[in-house]
Formats: structure tokens, C-alpha cells, sequence
């Protein structure tokens, strides 16, 4: 099984952070690639950067559907470019975003998710609230750095979020800390031994839903939402 999770922002060590986080937790005979895009904006912080970083997304992953690639994860908090993925191939597609929120519920009543910069706020209420997800069950909280301050000094934001994390837990009365922010991919462990509660890192839980759905032979519907698009002259 050969999963290729894509960072599409254009920056490498923001790429080894995320395979670095999944290593520990990759599936028995599943091998995982995680690459990045040349082109594009080295970080993601509005929708902005999101559309064109997609535009670099949907080229990367027709070419792995032809080669051999069984699912693909698209590693940034918000998922930019997940709907137009879905309908370019066939093989699974899993946003690690969309990944947590499904998962979140299912270990508390309420989630907190610690999103990086003031302004992903607001877009990741619009999602959650795309997703159908009740008001009470979530609250989302910002760190107050862009994803470049935080894969600039890691150290210093790992102890900004373990801050955060206990004043909001406390605030919001949640139960579940959602990492909104591949940045902070590989905190969770040891976050989790100080905080005592359940931790979801999205890359990881992307990865693993991809896994289930190749498993289980599924992938997503062709019927109408994710139909393959028609073919216009495109022109450049």
C-alpha cells in the first residue's frame, strides 16, 4: 500500500515535520511519501495562499493516481484544494482537517482545536460548520503565530501551545484537543503526558483514515458531488 501525503505549502522542513510525525504511527506494510510543491507560498494563512497553493495540488495528484499511489493525504489544517482533489482521481482522498473532525467527536463531547494565526479562526468555523458539527461540541482557539513563526522556533510555540492548551481546556470545558496546524505535527505525545487528555494530530489521523478506506475498498462517490469534472480547453 503506498499512501502519498502532500504539504502544499513550499516549505521542505515543514514537509520533514510531518513525515517525521508519522513514522511512529505508519501501518504495518504501508509505505508513506510525503513531498511538497515547488511552486507556491511557503506558508498557508488565508484562502489567498490556499487557492494557489491548490492549483500545485490538483497537478501532484493526478500524476500520483498514474503512478500507483493507492490514497492520497492533503497535510494543511483547512484542507485547501480537497474538494477538487476528490474529483480529479479515483483512489481515495482524505483531508487531514476533515480527518479530525471526524474522529474528535467520537472521544468527547466537546473538542478544542488550536489553530496557529488569529485569521484561521474564522475559517475553520465556516468549515466545522460545513461539516454539519454542532455549536456545543467544539470551540476553536488561535496561538497567535503564523506557521512560519512556529516551524522558526518550534521549542518556544511547543510551550505556547501546552499553555494554551490548559487555560482553554479550562475556559471552553472541552474534553479533546484537535492540533489545527501541521506545523504542530509531532507534539502531541509529549503534550499529552503533561495535559492527561486525548490529542489528535492531524497528519496522523489523516494518514490513518486514508488507510481504512483503501481497507475497506472505498473511496469517494462519483455519483454527483466529486463527479469527474468535464474536459474544457483549459487556457494558460
Amino acid at each position: 500500500m503506498k499512501i502519498l501525503v502532500i504539504n502544499p505549502n513550499t516549505n521542505p522542513k515543514n514537509t520533514k515535520v510531518i513525515a517525521d510525525a508519522i513514522k511512529p504511527f505508519t501501518p504495518p506494510n504501508c509505505e508513506v511519501e510525503c513531498v511538497n510543491p515547488e511552486k507556491g507560498p511557503l506558508g498557508l494563512e488565508s484562502y489567498y495562499h490556499n487557492y494557489m497553493a491548490a492549483v500545485q495540488v490538483h497537478k501532484m495528484v493526478v500524476e500520483a493516481e498514474k503512478n500507483g499511489y493507492d490514497g492520497i493525504v492533503i497535510a494543511c489544517y483547512g484542507d485547501p484544494g480537497i474538494e477538487a482533489v476528490k474529483e480529479l482521481v479515483d483512489i481515495p482522498v482524505v483531508g487531514i482537517t476533515e480527518a479530525s473532525y471526524a474522529l474528535a467527536p467520537m472521544l468527547g463531547t466537546k473538542f478544542l482545536v488550536i489553530v496557529s494565526a488569529d485569521t484561521a479562526v474564522p475559517r475553520q468555523i465556516r468549515y466545522i460548520k460545513s461539516l454539519g458539527i454542532p455549536d456545543h461540541q467544539y470551540a476553536v482557539k488561535p496561538l497567535g503565530l503564523t506557521i512560519i513563526d512556529v516551524m522558526s522556533d518550534r521549542m518556544s510555540a511547543k510551550e505556547m501551545i501546552s499553555h494554551n492548551i490548559e487555560k482553554q481546556l479550562k475556559d471552553t470545558n472541552s474534553e479533546v484537543v484537535v492540533m489545527g496546524c501541521s506545523g504542530f505535527s509531532g507534539m502531541r505525545t509529549d503534550l499529552e503526558k503533561t495535559l492527561k487528555i486525548p490529542i489528535i494530530d492531524p497528519v496522523v489521523a489523516g494518514v490513518h483514515l486514508c488507510v481504512t478506506l483503501i481497507n475497506m475498498k472505498l473511496s469517494q462517490s462519483k455519483l454527483s458531488t466529486y463527479k469527474t469534472p468535464p474536459v474544457f480547453e483549459i487556457k494558460e
